[in-house]
């Protein structure tokens, strides 16, 4: 099986990040960045609103829409299922002391 958290990169703005290499003669024989996707992944789904990751349209936690929930909880619980159903594992997820959203766990 192959290993779920290697994959092709993206850059900041979502584009696929490119590092162009060259050989002696000038031409290109790589480009594409290759590395741990997990983060970006997870990003995705929170970011994502069910129905716009194509392959999987139950997919998404639609983050915007909890902004103005005074309760948390919910949403922690719609992280933990979008993130199993990606075949993540979930050990923690919560908020620091900072109200940052910390997800301890990624593909096995």
């Amino acid at each position: 099986m192959a290993n779920r958290s290697t994959g092709i990169l993206l850059d900041d703005t979502g584009d696929i990040a490119i590092d162009v290499r060259r050989d002696s003669n000038g031409l290109i024989t790589g480009g594409l960045v290759i590395g741990d996707v997990t983060n970006q992944n997870q990003r995705t789904i929170l970011t994502s609103e069910k129905g716009e990751i194509k392959p999987s349209l139950l997919l998404g936690v639609g983050i915007a829409s909890f902004l103005d929930d005074d309760e948390p909880s919910l949403l922690l619980r719609e992280v933990r299922v979008n993130l199993r159903d990606d075949g993540q594992t979930v050990n923690s997820c919560g908020f620091n002391p900072e109200g940052k959203l910390v997800i301890i766990g990624g593909y096995d």
